[in-house]
């Protein structure tokens, strides 16, 4: 069993690096290699993560708030709790999250369909930047969010372990407030942990100036946003709870983790009516409950298999025109989605010891899915099931580092066509689909080849080259309903074929004591890109036109060739034990290739910079020592992006009276300070961060409230964080 003994200890010095009560999450990366461990300079794949003082000061509800300082990664917001990460101009069913390695299945069709997590659960967050899918599977053509819960905190023969913090947070713009708990208690074979947060935050505040006063339809076209100050139909309440028990033996070991989000969320949007346009808001009452079970087994010394199961439960109700405090009311109603998904993950993988100079891991995957319409009409109740196969290795020569895979995957998606579908397939209704067209099947077989030469102990070489998948989802297949996302009225099409990607990227590496440098160029070629586009026809929440009050506007999925073409280049560099700077630079097009016009929702080129001060140890009233001291001054300046048109999600807005779909240029400047205590041996982490120092206002291109409000004001975060 030494196999198993050697991997146990590996995990356990992992668990040592990546705990969040303890340290430096940049040296150490996982999710790039099944294999070993590898530091981020060496993998031929982009991998960034976050380190122990960032994670403490970016924490937030929004995952892709709290991810957007890594360069290349963008944050598609919706107010302050809503946010998706955006990687290399690809997020939702592009860019697939992991929680613990398993899929979450968030229903990510949505602009403002945010990751149904908690970040703060969530010792360690890592990134991993173009395509993914021979490791991942489907939905990871962009990349991957990897986020991976405390370890079980294994002790040593005869010796207990335990480890646990207590953390707050206020924020002075929208008066939110989180308090969570994470700990963890183990022997040499037994161990729990567990953790609870709870969130609130009230409607936040944008930056006071000029509005568009009470303008009416057909009135002349205005880029002032509608809204300004308090922006109503945006307060939010989110709680969340995470527990595991594990067993080790010599054999390996077995673990069993449960977690369960919920989530109240409002979302302001704006109705036309013909006397002028009315403030309403959209709430939804979100659950995801993710029960998984893993273990690892050693069949020898040489060979050790993997076995994982999970299951994850998703519900979504929305009222299309009440916040979530009155929606009950609407229950029951055409008006009211509650949409319910069960999924089922089971993953049988086998590594292997070396053949040769690759050791690897081959792997058999299979998911169920059912999605089930309780009452409204967006998408119909159905099935999917998905069958996969891959393999994947890797040999880490004297300089070179190869790695290469291939994968096949079988997915198959069918609506039904019964009496609770009646709306969607019935000719007098929708007619969306019928029974030539509502059970599709698609096949592929991808590959994928990456390389990192170490020319010496300061430079590496690094080469990537992979093809993605993407099966269309039942949303963009079958849908016929309103979605209060964007706004519109959306229609499906059972015709798509599956989005196909061969990406590829090459990057420069330099790193010495005092630096670290990371020039990376990349292209993903996409096939069957799939994009909404507006139909011309105004409708009613039925779908038909001749209503003097249809005033939604029909969009309907199409498909398309496209291209994203990208640099990414980041410079960290110590000046002294006192000063240094961390820069990241994100240039980004995006082209519909087969149409000659740009893609939607590609993100505005940005430069970010942060200077850094380390600060003296200093003791306070009571002789306690505050050390690990630094301040940094940051500065965000993104630049202006154009809207792509009539397919680009709220494009409308250019040719209102009032906000806008293209945005102009800003920049954002932010201070901060990060320091530690020792309080009878325990340590007290503080963070105070302010955020749009200058309360400057802008509007972002990926903020989905840029058509008639401006992005949040000065923002004041206070964070602490005590380990017991």
């Amino acid at each position: 069993m030494k196999h198993t003994k050697l991997r146990l200890a590996v995990l356990a010095a992992l668990a040592a690096h990546t705990s969040v009560y303890a340290a430096d999450l940049s040296a150490i990366v996982i999710s790039a290699s099944p294999i070993h461990p590898h530091q981020a300079f060496e993998v031929p794949t982009q991998v960034d993560s976050l380190t122990a003082p960032e994670k403490l000061t970016q924490d937030n509800a929004s995952l892709g708030a709290m991810l957007e300082s890594i360069p290349g990664i963008n944050n598609q917001s919706t107010g302050a709790a809503i946010g998706k990460p955006v990687i290399r101009g690809l997020t939702g069913d592009r860019t697939k999250v992991l929680s613990n390695g398993a899929a979450l299945d968030y229903q990510a069709y949505g602009e403002r369909h945010a990751p149904t997590l908690d970040p703060y659960l969530y010792d360690q967050v890592e990134v991993i930047r173009g395509a993914q899918g021979v490791l991942y599977g489907g939905e990871a053509i962009g990349g991957v969010v990897s986020l991976t819960s405390p370890n079980i905190p294994y002790a040593a023969p005869g010796q207990t372990n335990q480890q646990g913090e207590l953390a707050t947070e206020l924020q002075s713009n929208n008066q939110a407030w989180m308090a969570g708990v994470k700990a963890g208690i183990a022997s040499e074979k037994l161990g729990l942990t567990f953790g609870l947060v709870k969130r609130e935050g009230d409607n936040f505040r944008s930056p006071n100036t000029s509005d568009a006063g009470e303008p009416i339809p057909g009135d002349a076209a205005s880029s002032k946003p509608l809204v300004t100050g308090e922006t109503p139909f945006t307060n939010y309440e989110n709680q969340a709870a995470q527990v595991a028990m594990g067993y080790q033996a010599d054999w390996g070991k077995v673990e069993a983790r449960y977690s369960q989000w919920q989530g109240k969320q409002n979302f302001l949007l704006v109705h036309e009516e013909l006397a002028g346009f009315v403030l309403e808001g959209s709430g939804q009452k979100m659950q995801h409950d993710e029960l998984q079970l893993t273990a690892e087994v050693a069949l020898n010394q040489a060979w050790l298999l993997k076995p994982s199961w999970t299951r994850t439960y998703n519900t979504r109700e929305e009222s299309h025109d009440e916040p979530f405090e009155t929606m009950a009311q609407d229950k029951g109603t055409e008006h009211y989605l509650d949409l319910r998904v069960q999924r089922d993950d089971v993953k049988l993988a086998l590594m292997h010891p070396k053949f040769g100079p690759f050791e690897g891991e081959i792997g058999v995957e299979l998911m169920d899915k059912t999605q089930t319409l309780k009452s409204g009409h967006l998408a119909p109740s159905a099935k999917e099931t998905r069958q996969a196969v891959y393999l994947f290795e890797e040999a880490d020569y004297e300089r070179w580092l190869v790695q290469w895979g291939a994968r096949y995957d079988l997915h198959k998606i069918k609506a039904g066509l019964g009496a609770e579908n009646e709306h969607f397939w019935n000719p007098a209704e929708m007619g969306i689909y019928d029974a030539t067209n509502n059970e599709r099947e698609f096949g592929v077989l991808t590959g994928a080849l990456g390389a990192s030469y170490r020319l010496n102990d300061q430079w590496t070489l690094a080469a990537n080259f992979g093809q993605g998948f993407r099966a269309p989802s039942v949303f963009e297949l079958f849908a016929g309903g309103t979605h209060s996302g964007v706004d519109a009225f959306q229609r499906g099409n059972p015709d798509l074929k599956a989005e196909t990607s061969l990406s590829a990227d090459m990057s420069i590496r330099w790193q010495t004591e005092q630096s670290a440098m990371n020039i990376t160029l990349y292209q993903n070629s996409i096939d069957n890109y799939i994009y909404l586009e507006r139909t011309g026809r105004l409708v009613d929440e039925e779908g038909q036109t001749g209503n003097p009050e249809s005033m939604l506007d029909e969009m309907q999925a199409e498909q398309t060739n496209g291209v994203i073409q990208g640099l990414e280049w980041q410079l960290s560099h110590s000046f002294n034990q006192a000063w240094s700077l961390d820069t990241a630079l994100e240039v980004i097009t995006g082209r519909d290739t087969a149409n000659n016009r740009d893609l939607p929702l590609i993100p505005a080129n940005n430069v970010k910079l942060n200077l850094h001060y380390a600060l003296a140890p200093m003791a306070n009233l009571h002789n306690q020592r505050l050390h690990n001291q630094r301040l940094s001054l940051g500065l965000k300046a993104v630049a202006e992006r154009k809207s792509a048109g009539d397919y680009e999600a709220f494009s409308q807005y250019d040719d209102m009276p009032f906000g806008t779909a293209s945005t102009q240029a800003y920049q954002l400047w932010s201070l901060a300070y990060h320091g530690e205590m020792q309080i009878d041996k325990r340590q007290l982490d503080l963070a105070l961060q302010i955020d749009n120092l200058f309360d400057t206002a802008y509007r972002d291109f990926l903020d989905t409230y840029k058509g008639y409000a401006q992005g949040m004001g000065r923002n004041v975060k206070l964070t602490a964080h005590l380990a017991f």
